[in-house]
């Protein structure tokens, strides 16, 4: 068995940098999400979102007014467990499609074996 000396600046290095890799993945995972969201919104609503991962004004009313549509209530302009259970089979597509386009690596490997 190996035994490693670590000074504490070199354990506080270490775990710097893995707390900063943990939180660069949640936020791209954050952003994917919110990109594959609104390339759905604009497939299927016709919305003209900048496609670019952030919750912006635009994102939140379109969110709203597909809740609107779905009779979601509350109308909160947030996408969660509650809006995504209302989609269609059609629906699903779309966002199976955005998801491969706009999903992380897995996402996308997934939709290539054509199991995503």
């Amino acid at each position: 068995m190996k035994k490693y000396i670590f000074t504490e600046g070199q354990v506080k290095k270490i775990l710097d940098n893995v707390v900063e890799e943990k939180l660069i993945t949640e936020q791209t995972e954050q952003l994917n999400f919110k990109k594959t969201i609104q390339c759905f919104l604009n497939k299927s609503m016709g919305a003209k979102l900048e496609v670019d991962g952030l919750h912006g004004d635009g994102t939140k009313v379109a969110i709203s007014d597909f809740q609107s549509k779905k009779k979601i209530y509350p109308v909160d302009g947030v996408w969660g467990p509650d809006t995504a259970s209302t989609l269609t089979s059609k629906e699903k597509e779309i966002m199976k499609s955005c998801k491969s386009k706009h999903g992380d690596i897995i996402d996308k490997f997934l939709s290539w074996l054509g199991i995503g």
